[in-house]
């Protein structure tokens, strides 16, 4: 018992860390239905294409598509929507322990457990983990392999790293520390104890990591190439003009912010709070580079008061690893979206240096700053809970009381990319209901978003032809109106047939309608 006990204290930091993280992501996993790109991450081939065919035709990595491949066994339909994101939460958690193991490796425990807060709480990475795709897969493999590469096991690190580009093409971002680590790995000798065998072992120690590198390189080419290879020969003209049009915004005709994106995932004074800890703490870095130049030089004497940064060289390379993402998103790519947590995570790094700095700035006054960083982080994760664990309001799809604030939905004039959110309009029991009623029916029409609707209904869409409309309140298209004009009719005539209902609120309208133009209708006596 006592060994337990000395384990949990001697591992508290990463356990609370662990236990935090844990809360957000898997309580009320199952609540939502699929939103976003969840369904076309769903292993759903056209009938008689091949596995691999399927997997060719996709814009992205394989990785999320055999995870969803392997659950259809357990769940032929994927109606549990809870097991069938397990996988995705439980790597998402799992992404947390490596990020705290990494950063406490570069720093201290106590940057690490500031810093892993922000990682476990982060609204991008939060949501992430609480839907079925890749994102999860790529941040925990390409955070592993940075562990990994740090503490020399080159063959893990360099595996990761194939099976976090194997995810998606965001994993390649990580690659200024990657190469920073080989170059340790492949070089350096600090850890041999005796001066007089340097010498001797500097050659034999050389070659042997020299065969290792090129053996761990050859495994992860290999298993890089075996998909993008045959990926690259088969791009297909619609994958190709859809990342084009990422890179010049033409498919949409709605503004990209990323600010705005991160304040509706982060919605109230999150954004101000990342800014301020992210300048402090670059801020040591930042002075002691500036002091190596002569007019600078009396800055050294400012320095010599802060913190000291254990490896001037590695927190260099963390920053280039938030510049060059920060580069390409917003400067080459119209619609970066959500693709910006690429440069958020190593940027939550120097949020928790900035926390560090606060707390060794006030230690004469320890239980003010402690205080006032546990009210901080107190007030992001209680925020966090509530906007994705807690279901009893669903925002960003509506607006939400959080203490004296409101969290408000957010304008469509945006490209928004909504992942993870509390959201459900039981799309199963609405496939049971127009199963029921198919054999009569020959299309539908519905305000919510196709690639969500047309997965549970298998139907043709079109509303002269329709048969059933589905009116979703507050849908994820956020079109909450009927646009149809012969829609408008039949409802100002006639009630819905099916509803479903929340706390006596109607979510789901479903009417059955004669088909043909609303002129066609009227002429019929309706």
């Amino acid at each position: 018992m006592n060994k337990v006990i000395k384990w949990i204290l001697l591992n508290r930091y990463l356990l609370t860390i662990l236990l935090l993280g844990g809360i957000l992501r898997f309580v009320n996993l199952g609540y939502s239905d699929f939103q976003g790109d969840e369904i076309k991450a769903l292993f759903l081939p056209e009938p008689d294409q091949s596995a691999f065919n399927f997997l060719l035709d996709q814009r992205k990595g394989p990785i999320q598509f055999v995870i969803t491949y392997l659950l259809k066994f357990a769940d032929p339909l994927y109606w549990n929507q809870f097991l069938i994101r397990m996988p995705f939460a439980i790597a998402g958690l799992v992404a947390v322990y490596y990020f705290f193991k990494l950063v406490k490796n570069i720093f201290n425990e106590k940057v690490a457990f500031f810093a892993s807060f922000f990682f476990a709480t982060n609204g991008f990475l939060l949501a992430f983990s609480r839907i079925v795709q890749y994102q999860s897969f790529v941040i925990m493999f390409m955070i592993g392999s940075l562990y990994y590469l740090r503490n020399r096991k080159v063959y893990l690190g360099l595996i990761f790293w194939a099976l976090s580009i194997l995810s998606h093409y965001d994993g390649i971002f990580i690659f200024p520390l990657v190469f920073y680590y080989l170059y340790l790995y492949l070089t350096d000798t600090k850890d041999l104890k005796h001066k007089e065998i340097i010498k001797i072992k500097k050659i034999e120690i050389g070659k042997s990591r020299l065969f290792h590198f090129v053996m761990a390189g050859i495994i992860a080419v290999l298993l890089l190439l075996s998909f993008y290879i045959p990926f690259a020969m088969n791009i297909s003209t619609a994958t190709q003009n859809y990342w084009l049009g990422r890179l010049t915004g033409e498919v949409s005709t709605k503004l990209s912010s990323s600010k705005y994106l991160f304040t509706v995932y982060q919605p109230i004074y999150v954004i101000h709070i990342y800014l301020a800890l992210f300048v402090l703490g670059i801020s040591t870095l930042i002075l002691k580079i500036t002091s190596l130049f002569k007019p600078f030089k009396f800055l050294s004497k400012v320095i010599k008061k802060l913190p000291e940064l254990p490896n001037v060289l590695e927190t260099l390379i963390v920053l280039f690893w938030v510049v060059v993402p920060l580069i390409f998103m917003e400067v080459f790519v119209y619609i970066p979206g959500t693709h910006i947590y690429t440069y958020i995570i190593p940027a939550v790094i120097f949020c928790g240096l900035g926390v560090f700095y606060i707390e060794q700035g006030l230690k004469k006054l320890k239980y003010v700053s402690l205080i006032g960083i546990t009210i901080v982080f107190a007030f992001i994760y209680l925020q966090m809970y509530a906007l994705f664990v807690d279901n009893k309001q669903e925002y960003p799809w509506e607006n939400e009381k959080f203490f004296i604030w409101t969290f408000s939905k957010p304008t469509p004039m945006y490209h928004l990319s909504m992942f993870g959110f509390p959201y459900y309009r039981d799309w199963e029991n609405i496939q049971r209901f127009v199963e029921s009623y198919k054999y009569k029916q020959v299309a539908y029409s519905t305000n919510e978003r196709e690639s969500i609707s047309r997965h549970y209904i298998n139907l043709k869409k079109g509303s002269n032809e329709a048969g059933f409309y589905v009116h979703i309140r507050n849908p994820q298209s956020f079109e909450d109106r009927i646009l149809q004009e012969k829609v408008v009719y039949w409802a100002s005539k006639y009630s819905p047939i099916y509803t479903f209902s929340k706390n006596g609120v109607e979510l789901v309208d479903i009417y059955i309608m004669q088909t043909g133009t609303k002129e066609e209708v009227i002429q019929k006596g309706y």
